[in-house]
């Protein structure tokens, strides 16, 4: 008990947070808590969120010593966002109540994982968009039962019910419960036929959908989700909050949210209930980019110029401190994995994730996750001097997909053409891109791909 008070009081002291601008989605087997800490090393506004949690995980291990593997977190991590998944109103608001008494800033319930893990077993995530009045109960039952806010992840739609009238169906459904923020994958899902990471990828992105919700909606708040994978983008989603940086103009602020896919000739202006813009891959695949985002999405004082090197060294202090050795190569893959994204594009990457995968191979000293994090560093430096020391790259404007000289509209090949500008941000493998098998759902395991062997923690 005095454990939970002691993270209660902590969330009192900073439970004024202001609007959630950025946002880093919940991925399953990414941000856990050596990830968020490692967020919190870039910036100190952005939200954190948590893996996704069953209920019956919490419920069924309240002793402190088990909750606070499934809990626990630092500090400083706020703010910070703990999700749920379930769909039994009463044992989503008993584990909202716990979640509570740890101190969380809000506490979100998942009904946007289209994982048939999640949506065929139990019942939850995106299978519930087809039961919004299960929605409704659980979000009730959890608002009477904690002071912190309730808030529900979902997506445009889900098989066939995905058009607007069915989305409007459901937030007012769903909203008598008492939810009063809507975080949206502004594309459907297909529970069958389709994976989760396929689910990120195929369905098209409808962005203007979100801008009327928030139109239909004033007196609730929405926050968008899907394709966005860099600051340039969320800034111009945002209508590039605070000042405006060199080449982000009107018609970037419409052509980041499609706005010609409406047939509109002009962009409807930003919604004051639009609360933010959230980002899962994006963080985790180059995480650096988030290193000014207090400057250029908060509007803080502009940062002194950070390296790599000063990052890394204050993660292997963290590591030092929580990770006293390498118990075994599964969990030291995984304190070292939020630094896996460092060098993504650059040179120093194989050296970096070479040196690192054979060193957390071994048994002895050398093994422990701080070691391990000095010994890559050491091969970097040796590889290609002065890359540690190079400033990290400030934000720049907003880049949209150009066409392709094939005369497709700029989605990959394979996929179906005349479908919104976003669908696929990155090149396809058959176009010479790297793979992208990082699962936003928080079911599947993320990982990043890359030519060195390094090793993968298998889903359970």
């Amino acid at each position: 008990t005095s454990h939970f008070w002691e993270h209660s009081l902590a969330a009192m002291a900073g439970s004024e947070h202001g609007r959630p601008l950025l946002q880093i989605a919940p991925m399953m087997e990414v941000t856990y808590r050596d990830f968020r800490y490692f967020m919190r090393l870039l910036t100190k506004r952005t939200q954190l969120w948590t893996e996704m949690v069953v209920d019956d995980t919490i419920l069924h291990n309240l002793e402190t010593e088990k909750c606070e593997r499934f809990l626990g977190y630092n500090g400083q991590e706020h703010p910070i966002v703990c999700q749920l998944g379930g769909s039994d109103p009463t044992k989503l608001a008993a584990a909202a109540e716990v979640v509570q008494r740890y101190g969380y800033d809000e506490v979100n319930l998942n009904v946007g994982c289209p994982s048939c893990r999640v949506a065929c077993k139990g019942e939850f995530g995106c299978s519930l968009m087809k039961r919004p009045e299960v929605v409704r109960d659980a979000i009730h039952a959890m608002s009477r039962a904690v002071q912190i806010p309730v808030t529900v992840k979902c997506r445009l739609g889900v098989d066939d019910l995905d058009n607007q009238e069915y989305t409007r169906k459901f937030v007012t459904t769903v909203k008598q419960g008492g939810c009063k923020h809507f975080i949206i994958h502004a594309r459907k899902a297909w529970l069958n036929g389709l994976s989760p990471a396929q689910n990120r990828t195929v369905p098209p992105l409808h962005y203007p959908r979100i801008l009327d919700l928030c139109n239909h909606f004033p007196d609730l708040n929405f926050s968008i989700n899907g394709g966005i994978t860099d600051i340039g983008h969320a800034r111009a989603l945002l209508n590039f909050p605070h000042q405006r940086l060199e080449g982000e103009t009107a018609e970037l602020y419409a052509a980041a949210w499609d706005w010609q896919s409406t047939g509109s000739m002009e962009a409807c202006p930003i919604p004051s209930n639009l609360q933010g813009v959230m980002i899962g891959r994006g963080a985790m695949n180059t995480p650096c980019m988030l290193w000014d985002v207090d400057h250029t999405i908060y509007g803080e004082e502009k940062p002194e110029p950070m390296t790599r090197r000063q990052l890394l060294e204050k993660y292997r202090l963290y590591l030092e401190d929580s990770h006293a050795d390498g118990s075994s190569v599964g969990s030291t893959h995984l304190a070292l994995k939020p630094t896996l994204g460092m060098f993504s594009d650059l040179r120093g990457n194989k050296a970096f994730r070479g040196t690192a995968d054979a060193a957390m191979r071994k048994k002895n000293e050398e093994g422990a996750p701080a070691r391990v994090l000095e010994l890559a560093m050491e091969a970097v430096d040796a590889a290609n001097p002065g890359i540690l020391d190079e400033p990290l790259q400030g934000t720049v404007a907003f880049r949209p997909l150009a066409p392709k000289q094939n005369g497709t509209n700029g989605t990959p090949q394979g996929t179906p053409q005349g479908t919104p500008r976003g669908q696929k941000r990155k090149p396809s493998v058959a176009d010479g891109g790297s793979a992208d098998s990082v699962m936003t759902c928080a079911a599947e395991t993320g990982q990043i791909p890359d030519a060195s062997p390094l090793v993968t923690v298998s889903t359970q």
